[in-house]
């Protein structure tokens, strides 16, 4: 979990990296992530598991000081056996020039006996012992780390990916019976103006089915689908009128464009932007999680489009993206160029916008047909691929 690694190595700031440091971050890594899942297998949500789970531990000074005090001990344990070795030796030698060379050897003395148990006593243990230890716990480290990056991580993204489908699907059915709900709704006003005869029941049922909103049985994926809906919504029903009238404005008025940045989608969330020569700088700050990826990038997409057809002197749009539930260094950057820009809408209507510039918004169709190709996967997407910097 990338906010669990980022507060692990914050943890780990200023401290000296050696091969036992690093070893104890993972080790605190990989036990805090375990702490984390069993939260939420329990019941709780995500904010409030990772909540508990950080509180769990707030420095590793302690623990970096016992691994410092723990190496002194293992160097002295040998230096105490070799001392008495060598005084058994001394010992030995003038017993055996203080006897006559026919004289029997009398019983071993106490002392003598001792120190032949001292000069044979095995080597101690503890060292290898301890290496056993953390070879143990390092391939345990090695193995939960492999468990999450190549196992749970992965399968977690595809039952993302799996909703985020769902939800998708949902939402086009649901425009799609819009659709035939106001045809049917239309011909139906048609026929019943021409016959004299009323239309209300039809009237309220296509209200009823404009209405209707998908209901999921995880209430994230309900969140999920109405957050992403409502931003998509919000693009494809954007009109000329805002781009049209700022047309012609100064860039470098920082009112003016403020002013149009905070009125185009994902305009909420906007922190600030700034102005060297000619790009344009935009960030966005604590971005609701609950838009998925495909919404996020639609409406992207569009403001950049949006406003390089009002500031023909802007040449790249430099965006900063962070969410809410990330750490605040947490951040997706993209570069948007007007060459790509124009690139990849040029494809997208297959040549037939080739420029982006205030020609996209000279009339309500025009702009309603540059919206058409905005919207679709082959731009939108496509574009914000082909943007994003790596981190």
């Amino acid at each position: 979990m990338n906010e669990l690694r980022m507060y692990v190595e914050h943890l780990f700031e200023g401290k000296v990296l050696t091969p036992e440091t690093i070893e104890l971050k993972e080790e605190i890594y990989g036990n805090l992530m375990a702490r984390y899942e069993d939260y939420v297998a329990s019941g709780l949500s995500d904010e409030e598991a990772l909540a508990r789970t950080k509180a769990s531990i707030t420095d590793v000074d302690d623990m970096l000081a016992g691994e410092g005090a723990a190496a002194p001990a293992s160097d002295a344990a040998p230096t105490t056996v070799t001392p008495a070795a060598q005084q058994t030796v001394k010992m030995a030698t003038p017993v055996a020039i203080g006897r006559d060379a026919g004289a029997p050897m009398p019983p071993a003395t106490p002392a003598a006996s001792g120190a032949s148990s001292v000069e044979q006593k095995p080597k101690s243990k503890t060292p290898m012992i301890a290496g056993i230890a953390a070879v143990v716990i390092i391939a345990l480290v090695a193995v939960m780390f492999g468990v999450n990056e190549f196992i749970l991580d992965p399968a977690r993204e595809r039952q993302e990916d799996i909703a985020e489908a769902q939800a998708e699907q949902q939402w086009r059915d649901q425009q799609a019976q819009i659709t035939g709900d106001n045809s049917t709704s239309a011909d139906g006003a048609g026929t019943s103006a021409q016959n004299g005869s009323g239309g209300g029941a039809d009237s309220s049922n296509t209200s009823s089915n404009q209405g209707t909103t998908p209901q999921f049985a995880d209430p994230e994926d309900q969140l999920e689908y109405e957050a992403s809906t409502a931003l998509m919504d919000e693009v494809r029903a954007s009109g000329a009128e805002l781009p049209r009238s700022f047309a012609g404005s100064d860039v470098s008025d920082d009112a003016k464009r403020g002013e149009l940045v905070s009125r185009l989608p994902l305009g909420t969330y906007v922190e600030s932007t700034s102005v060297a020569n000619s790009t344009l700088d935009l960030t966005y700050r604590a971005i609701d999680h609950n838009i998925d990826g495909d919404a996020l990038d639609l409406a992207l997409a569009y403001d950049v489009t949006a406003l390089m057809a009002v500031y023909p002197s802007i040449d790249t749009i430099g965006v900063t993206l962070n969410e809410d539930d990330d750490h605040e260094r947490d951040v997706e950057r993209y570069q948007f160029t007007r060459q790509l820009v124009n690139d990849y809408l040029a494809r997208a209507s297959n040549s037939a916008i080739t420029q982006v510039n205030d020609s996209l918004f000279e009339s309500d169709e025009s702009w309603e047909q540059a919206l058409n190709y905005l919207s679709s996967g082959r731009y939108y997407d496509e574009l914000t691929d082909r943007a994003e910097i790596d981190s």
